[in-house]
C-alpha cells in the first residue's frame, strides 16, 4: 500500500523542505500540499467542509503550492510531490504548464498534478472568471497544458 502525507503549509509552518525530508525518511510515498490562493475579505460562499460554513482562518495563510514543492524537492530524492489540489481555472494555463514542467524537471520527474476547480465563487469573480464555467475551463486548460507538454509546436 502506498501512503502519502497531505499538509497545509503556511508562513507559520516548519521548513517544508525539512518536513518533506522527514516524510521521505519515514517511508511516505508522496508529500502533498494544499492550495488556497487567497480568501476574499467578504464572502457569501459557505465552506463545504464545516457544519457552520465558516471558512477556516488558516486558509488565508496557505503558501503557494508550486513554490512550496520546489523547496521540498531540494532536500528530497525519492518522495513524490503533489498538489492536493491546484485550482487550475484560476491560472493562465500556458504559464501554469511552464511552472509545472519546471518543477517536474527540477524534482527529477517526481511531481504529481492534483487538480480541482474551486468552491469559492468570490475567488473566481475577483480573478475575472465565470464560476459556473470552472469545470469546462479546467478541462480546456488541461488539454492546452497536455499539448504544450507533449508537442514541439502546440
Amino acid at each position: 500500500m502506498k501512503i502519502g502525507l497531505n499538509t497545509l503549509i503556511t508562513r507559520k509552518s516548519a521548513d517544508v523542505a525539512l518536513l518533506a525530508q522527514r516524510a521521505e525518511a519515514l517511508g511516505f510515498e508522496s508529500f502533498w500540499v494544499a492550495e488556497e490562493p487567497f480568501i476574499p475579505v467578504n464572502s457569501a460562499s459557505r465552506y463545504p467542509g464545516s457544519a457552520d460554513g465558516v471558512i477556516p482562518e488558516i486558509f488565508s495563510e496557505i503558501a503557494s503550492p508550486l513554490i512550496v514543492l520546489a523547496r521540498a524537492s531540494a532536500l528530497t530524492t525519492r518522495i513524490k510531490l503533489g498538489t492536493g489540489i491546484c485550482l487550475v481555472p484560476l491560472y493562465n494555463p500556458l504559464l501554469l504548464a511552464k511552472e509545472i514542467a519546471t518543477l517536474d524537471h527540477l524534482s527529477g520527474g517526481r511531481f504529481i498534478f492534483g487538480i480541482g476547480a474551486g468552491w469559492l465563487k468570490e475567488q473566481a469573480r475577483i480573478l475575472g472568471n465565470d464560476f459556473k464555467l470552472r469545470w469546462p475551463q479546467t478541462k480546456e486548460a488541461i488539454e492546452a497544458m497536455k499539448e504544450v507538454w507533449t508537442k514541439d509546436e502546440a
